[in-house]
């Protein structure tokens, strides 16, 4: 009997969802870093379809902030492993990422839009890596992730809008 009930409880705990975890800071800093690379890249695979090449630029921004980029995108995927564990963490990242572009792809890409994100990816590449530059770009641009489980409670996102960059306490 006692062995049955251990085998239950084992099976139980392995069949429950993991919980997701609220995001930290830093987390929903590196959402809107990935949010501003998803944009330019949907952006840049767009123009260059509309015959408004801007490619090279964004390939230009990547290789300039990759060092950045990558940092940012570990921190979310660590994010979903904490949550999920390794596979699921996995999977959760690329579900995440995936919607992230794919709320881009039917924007429109006409000249204006295009020469609107090709100053904005040579703008990306002028922060020559740096987190907290690229972190304006996002917020300037109006870019906020949608973070699925939300901001930890007492949890900031920086608003570099405010005054001497200061940031912003969001409240749940």
């Amino acid at each position: 009997m006692k062995g049955m009930l251990i085998a239950a409880t084992a099976a139980a705990v392995v069949a429950a969802p993991v919980q997701a975890a609220c995001w930290k800071s830093d987390e929903a800093s590196a959402a809107s870093v990935r949010e501003l690379q998803s944009m330019l890249m949907v952006a840049a695979l767009r123009c260059q379809v509309s015959g408004h090449p801007i490619m090279n630029d964004y390939n230009q921004f990547v290789q300039v902030n990759r060092g950045a980029i990558s940092s940012m995108n570990d921190r979310i995927k660590l994010h979903f492993i904490h949550a999920f564990g390794p596979v699921g963490g996995q999977r959760a990242y690329d579900s995440f990422t995936t919607s992230m572009a794919n709320g881009y792809g039917a924007a429109a890409s006409g000249a204006d839009v295009c020469g609107e994100a090709d100053s904005l990816a040579r703008e990306g590449a002028a922060m020559n890596g740096s987190v907290d530059g690229l972190m304006l770009l996002a917020e300037r641009q109006g870019l906020v992730a949608k973070l699925p489980e939300g901001l930890c409670a007492g949890a900031a996102r920086t608003d570099y809008a405010l005054a001497g960059g200061a940031q912003e306490t969001v409240k749940r």
